[in-house]
């Protein structure tokens, strides 16, 4: 990753957090980065993945800082997410603790994802690891398991176990999830 596209993702997941919260310019950057939970694991995590790419003596060791920070981070929040997880940006966390993010889950850009939330891998033949489209929600005590794929502007209900594909605009909910409408998009713009 370069410098550029780490301060291009840290710029989008601030420009959605501050939406979010009424504005990002009246708190500023740094307030956020002090006191958004959301917004810290993701900088920390964007930062920690733009030093690993770097070889300099200096960035290595400035990677152990941010590892250390980074780490404090998800103990704190209850986020576990690997430093320089290649998500897309706007990646919020509105509410936090409990989330479990596989490394090697592609995630869009846009996502929300609350508390208790699950996106693992499975091992074996058919095995794999999700990827999750842009303007994606996952709602509380939600699993995303395996090689699925899951569409662009789709509501994934609470307590929804997906298994399967889901197209673009569907809402699913259930155990295992299952389509209950096509309206994903009208449902997915309250969270953007």
């Amino acid at each position: 990753m370069t410098y550029s596209e780490c301060k291009k993702l840290i710029k989008e997941d601030f420009v959605r957090i501050g939406k979010n919260n009424g504005g990002g310019k009246k708190l500023g950057f740094v307030r956020y980065l002090i006191t958004n939970a959301s917004f810290q694991i993701t900088f920390w995590m964007r930062i920690g993945g733009w030093l690993s790419c770097r070889k300099d003596v200096f960035s290595r060791i400035l990677l152990v800082l941010v590892s250390i920070i980074h780490k404090h981070n998800q103990y704190k929040t209850g986020i576990q997410i690997a430093m320089g997880h290649p998500v897309k940006g706007g990646l919020m966390f509105p509410h936090f603790s409990g989330i479990v993010i596989n490394g090697g889950a592609k995630i869009g850009r846009n996502c929300t994802i609350l508390h208790g939330v699950t996106i693992g891998s499975v091992r074996g033949p058919k095995g794999g690891v999700p990827t999750i489209g842009d303007n994606v929600v996952i709602a509380t005590g939600s699993a995303v398991i395996g090689n699925v794929s899951v569409g662009n502007n789709v509501m994934i209900g609470a307590h929804s176990l997906v298994l399967q594909d889901i197209p673009d605009s569907a809402v699913v909910v259930g155990n295992p999830a299952r389509i209950v409408s096509m309206d994903g998009a009208e449902k997915t713009k309250y969270y953007l």
